[in-house]
């Protein structure tokens, strides 16, 4: 595309990095408890291109849980597409795959369900008895069908992933990455691109029992498909993936402490996975970790990663001293409210909120921090009860608000 085309999208970048804002900010309050740090891990990635866009611990061993079932269903899909599996095989229930643990239909020993019911009830009850029995009808025994996917998932590039079940139930050798979650992800989608809408079930019907899903993000809009997962060990995990505006992203969180708090994570991410493709696209450089800003996990962890991905310090643009305030610093914390291309507007914006605002915003110190070829209007020099109401006050007008430290740049 020529920068002529691409001079229109631009004008919509500073709307798009806006828009995240608000939708990040939301999640600031959770992000300190959002997370287990010794259990947690996560990817962003382009699937068009395999790009990693964010990442944390993204090749730490970790229990992926019923995550694992997206690679059993991918497993199933191969035979069907050899024909070594047909959709109306019957599917039977050993005594060992009876008597896995909930999540589970609960069918006897002996009692069937085709493929394609079976294929149903795994992504949307989870169930752990009827991944064990397609395990067995595929492989033999569920430990012979865990060393094919095991297999499978070197050929794919898993390397940090060992499979011992077909369900993620908890075994101290079934191990994966949230870097291996995401390439297995991208590979359903290469591979069967046809069957992904499996995955986009809130509920099913089987045998005239309605069932209802885990996976709450499915309702919004972009989200498309895939799997939650938890046990005690592995915490609350999710792999999603979605498309806006033609861009499709892969999502790994592992190890959130709550499945409210991991979804809240998950709609952060995404929603700056999306922005930062949407704006690279109009020809503007811009990272999703600095668009995350404190609602960052790696900074919610509070983890030595965080550290290795902080941008320089803060630096006044040359020229800006007439905008810039000294910064006499009350504290360490900003207020961030806006992302312009234009340094004229974001001085506007600076000077009519410190006007509207003199007790809360008018004596705090002010810059323009350059982000690529955005300029990051903030307020610093504030503590963070300050920068905590100020962003309440200003999201209660309507605005668009940001609050973060020093530290978290």
């Amino acid at each position: 595309m020529s920068n002529t085309s691409r001079r229109p999208l631009a004008g919509l970048a500073t709307l798009l990095v806006a828009a995240v804002l608000l939708l990040i900010g939301t999640a600031r309050a959770e992000a300190a408890n959002a997370v287990d740090v010794g259990k947690f891990a996560a990817v962003v990635m382009d699937a068009a291109t395999g790009e990693v866009l964010y990442e944390y611990e993204p090749d730490a061993r970790r229990f992926p849980a019923s995550l694992t079932k997206v690679m059993t269903l991918y497993m199933a899909f191969d035979a069907l597409e050899h024909g070594k599996l047909q959709r109306e095989s019957k599917v039977t229930m050993s005594r060992h795959s009876a008597a896995q643990p909930p999540s589970k239909l609960g069918l006897p020993v002996g009692g069937q369900l085709t493929v394609a019911q079976a294929m149903d009830v795994m992504v949307v009850k989870s169930a752990n008895d009827v991944a064990s029995a397609l395990a067995e009808t595929l492989g033999g025994s569920e430990r012979a069908f865990a060393r094919q996917m095991t297999e499978r998932a070197r050929e794919l590039g898993m390397t940090g992933t060992h499979f011992m079940n077909a369900s993620g139930l908890p075994n101290s050798r079934h191990v994966s990455t949230a870097r291996d979650m995401a390439i297995m992800a991208r590979s359903f989608l290469r591979d069967h691109p046809q069957d992904y809408r499996l995955f986009d079930q809130e509920q099913t019907v089987f045998r005239g029992r309605t069932i209802h899903g885990h996976n709450r993000l499915l309702a919004r809009t972009g989200v498309d498909g895939f799997k939650t997962g938890y046990t005690n060990a592995s915490g609350y995990n999710l792999l999603t993936s979605g498309v806006q505006d033609g861009r499709r992203i892969i999502a790994v969180v592992l190890g959130g402490r709550t499945a409210h708090s991991r979804d809240q994570l998950m709609r952060a991410l995404m929603g700056a996975g999306f922005t930062t493709l949407a704006v690279r696209y109009a020809g503007i450089d811009v990272s999703m970790r600095h668009l995350l800003g404190v609602a960052d996990p790696a900074y919610a962890a509070g983890r030595q990663l965080a550290a290795a991905h902080r941008p320089a310090a803060s630096k006044i643009a040359q020229g800006d001293q007439d905008v810039a305030k000294a910064a006499r610093s009350k504290g360490a914390w900003w207020v961030q409210v806006g992302a312009f291309r234009d340094k004229s507007r974001a001085r506007s914006q600076l000077a009519a909120l410190g006007r509207r605002h003199p007790k809360r915003l008018g004596q705090a110190a002010y810059t323009l921090e350059p982000s690529g070829k955005l300029f990051l209007a903030r307020f610093g020099g504030l503590t963070d009860r300050d920068a905590t109401s100020a962003c309440e006050l200003l999201r209660s007008e309507g605005a668009d608000c940001l609050a973060g430290s020093a530290s978290a740049d």
